[in-house]
């Protein structure tokens, strides 16, 4: 799920986060996440700040994670998966009461929905997934800056780039960045994601 509040203008410092950015990681795509229709849709609105929060903790946790600094302050973060890459159930473990409190009695119904977009992830070639992109300003480079920053390495590496759009406005942006749609996964009862591929620059046709 990738949502972005502000592609354009200034370029913030990338950097691969730190263990000590974790809160200000999920506090962040707390705010880029607010009005998202897929997180607005699987968890309660009952403290859904909080609730947010707290399911970007657990992934940033899980997952290799950069973000977009300005003056000291985290502004930006995304969450890029190399191709293979897969949580240790350790740590899956140790995290899990993360994710029951961040969706409590929509616990169901949001495994449900991840397992049906896990299922039409493509599972060959190997590619680096953007599981999650987003700023907290708008207008301010922040996600270019990131999504640059990101589809360098993946590029360095020469291997494709998959993502899920929940935010259909996005698409478009995307499309900027050498993204095509390849679909849609919809979700029973709830918004629809569109899955994206991007070639590696340079890549032979």
């Amino acid at each position: 799920m990738t949502h972005d509040q502000g592609m354009l203008n200034r370029t913030p410092v990338v950097r691969e986060a730190h263990a000590s950015d974790l809160h200000a990681v999920a506090d962040v795509l707390a705010t880029a996440f607010d009005a998202d229709p897929l997180m607005r849709f699987i968890v309660p609105a009952d403290g859904y700040r909080r609730r947010v929060a707290t399911l970007f903790a657990f992934e940033a946790a899980l997952s290799p994670a950069w973000v977009a600094v300005d003056d000291g302050r985290v502004t930006g973060a995304a969450l890029w998966a190399p191709p293979g890459h897969r949580p240790s159930p350790l740590a899956l473990l140790r995290h899990s009461p993360k994710v029951v409190r961040t969706f409590g009695s929509r616990m169901l119904t949001a495994a449900r929905l991840f397992r049906i977009v896990e299922q039409a992830h493509p599972k060959t070639p190997p590619h680096w997934y953007l599981q999650t992109l987003g700023a907290a300003e708008q207008g301010r480079g922040i996600g270019g800056a990131l999504l640059r920053d990101g589809l360098a390495r993946v590029d360095a590496a020469g291997l494709p780039a998959y993502l899920e759009s929940s935010a259909p406005g996005n698409v478009p942006i995307y499309e900027r960045y050498g993204f095509r749609v390849t679909g849609e996964i919809a979700l029973p009862g709830g918004p629809s994601l569109v899955p994206m591929w991007r070639e590696p620059v340079g890549a032979s046709d």
